[in-house]
């Protein structure tokens, strides 16, 4: 086991008025208010982060921990050198499986859930099921996010349309014979 210890990842909070707008949020609808766009987009990188699998390193490490306290729960719980064995192909099954997943809760859970020790498939549904919300959430902060970028650069490049044809169509003035003085001489 390593010296370095996991340590859980954290989701930022939500706003309630991001929540609400992350449940209805549908791409092409009316732009979002500047707030809602910023704090989504604040938010999401952390949430980028969460779901990327941990270095192998640290996994092997997380996986042992897990591992012993799940065997230490369970009915048939495997000998020493089985249990390395399972270690080792929880290693590989659980190497895409997002940092979020590995949490005391996830442990809890795990503990709960399984009355003889899992087997590599079983252990990464229940990891990839904590994840569930979290991706969900992540999803709609993406299409958000390029939906107001995609928004900003619409409106951008109609800025610099318009100013190209403001100035290729600049008021000149417009010969009119009617308004033209030399043309109307009065003869008295």
């Amino acid at each position: 086991m390593s010296a370095r210890a996991h340590t859980p990842v954290r989701l930022p909070r939500i706003s309630p008025a991001l929540a609400a707008r992350l449940e209805s949020f549908r791409p092409g609808g009316f732009a979002l208010p500047s707030q809602i766009v910023a704090e989504a987009q604040a938010i999401l990188p952390a949430y980028s982060h969460a779901l990327l699998p941990l270095l192998e390193p640290e996994l092997s490490c997380v996986v042992e921990e897990f591992a012993e306290m799940l065997n230490a729960g369970v009915v048939n719980p495997l000998p020493g050198v089985a249990l390395q064995l399972r270690c080792v192909a929880l290693v590989a099954a659980c190497a895409g499986v997002p940092a979020l997943a590995w949490s005391g809760a996830t442990v809890r859970r795990a503990l709960v859930a399984f009355t003889f020790f899992p087997s590599a498939a079983q252990l990464v549904a229940l990891l990839e099921e904590q994840c569930g919300m979290a991706r969900a959430t992540h999803s709609r902060l993406r299409l958000l996010v390029a939906e107001a970028e995609q928004r900003a650069a619409r409106e951008q490049a109609q800025e610099r349309r318009w100013a190209q044809w403001e100035q290729q169509h600049v008021a000149r003035p417009v010969y009119n014979p009617v308004d033209n003085v030399d043309c109307m001489k009065n003869p008295l």
